[in-house]
């Protein structure tokens, strides 16, 4: 509503008028208030829309059918409307404008100001028109969402290597080996693409994943059928800054049951579960390993590890961690505010 001119849709009204061999073509653009010309040829210079009290397209919008009136003077519902004597509004014939979601926005239309018995031919003229402008305005979103891909994609390479500079610092400067480092790479490749933003023409790139997603994901190296670890809880779309944070935290809390509890080969028998609750305004997850003598295995990830649980989950998450371990059973108990994962 109430942009410029543009040159392919003015072309599609001259086409309209000149097809139809009408006075005037309009490309008229409706809300719940006013319709508003797109572009128009006939009108008087400077209109650019009317209130509804003279709008014919409106119905087009309402009914998402064409309208085809032959004489407005004489039809029981346009007779009283504002556009026949105030625009000389007699003949009428409009069709849908649909976006790519099927929504109509407006009416293509041509009018006349002397009465018009429309054909089937006028019809199926006006219409091939209307779907090339809708082929316009579906083209137009593409580059929209094309440009906000691009953008989406910049601004998650940024944060990548910004963690990633991140974590080999830190990692450097507690003496850690290679592989450790290599690992928590490849913790991050198998979360990102979970969450790199999907291409489609008609829909907003992705914005995340799900938790069940990026935990099993994490620990499918560990077990392919399901017997060493389980996952329980409802479903919830994170967004993905907080799949980075995550899959950080998530991967040193794995890869030190993979060292020293439910996921080592050295605690047979031993078994992991997660399990959540989403509260109204936070997520409550445990994290259990059963089977794990106290004693046998560190509560947490030494050094860098711990150090990287605390960066995420409590500093950029805003969470908390309470870890406790008695003679048979290893559990953290990590709350996140909602508000924190959906970005």
């Amino acid at each position: 509503m109430d942009s410029g001119a543009e040159v392919v849709f003015d072309r599609a009204s001259r086409l309209a008028s000149r097809i139809l061999e009408t006075p005037i073509a309009l490309l008229s653009l409706v809300d719940a208030e006013r319709q508003f010309f797109k572009s128009s040829i006939g009108l008087e210079e400077g209109l650019t829309g009317t209130p509804l009290s003279h709008s014919f397209c409106q119905y087009v919008v309402s009914q998402g059918a064409p309208l085809a009136v032959s004489d407005a003077r004489a039809h029981p519902l346009l007779a009283g409307n504002g556009a026949v004597p105030d625009l000389r509004v007699v003949a009428y014939l409009g069709v849908p404008v649909r976006d790519g979601e099927g929504r109509v926005l407006g009416s293509l239309c041509a009018i006349d100001h002397q009465p018009r018995a429309w054909s089937e031919g006028d019809l199926a003229d006006l219409t091939d028109l209307a779907t090339i402008v809708e082929t316009e305005i579906a083209l137009r979103r593409v580059v929209v969402e094309r440009q906000l891909l691009i953008q989406e994609l910049n601004h998650r390479v940024k944060n990548l290597f910004s963690v990633v500079g991140g974590i080999v610092r830190m990692s450097r400067a507690t003496g850690e080996s290679a592989s450790a480092l290599s690992d928590r790479l490849q913790a991050l490749s198998r979360a990102h693409a979970l969450i790199a933003p999907a291409i489609h023409a008609n829909q907003p790139a992705e914005a995340g994943t799900t938790l069940r997603a990026l935990i099993g994901t994490l620990l499918a190296p560990w077990d392919s059928e399901g017997q060493v670890w389980r996952i329980q809880g409802g479903d919830l779309t994170v967004g993905a800054r907080a799949t980075t944070a995550l899959t950080l935290a998530f991967h040193e809390l794995a890869t030190n049951a993979a060292k020293y509890g439910a996921l080592s080969d050295d605690t047979p028998g031993a078994r992991l579960s997660i399990d959540w609750v989403i509260g109204d305004e936070d997520l409550r997850l445990t994290w259990a390993e059963c089977g794990v003598e106290a004693g046998g295995a560190p509560a947490a990830p030494a050094g860098f590890g711990t150090q990287l649980i605390g960066l995420t989950l409590q500093g950029q998450l805003g969470g908390t961690v309470e870890t406790s371990h008695d003679d048979n059973a290893l559990r953290h108990v990590i709350t996140i505010p909602l508000s924190a994962l959906a970005h």
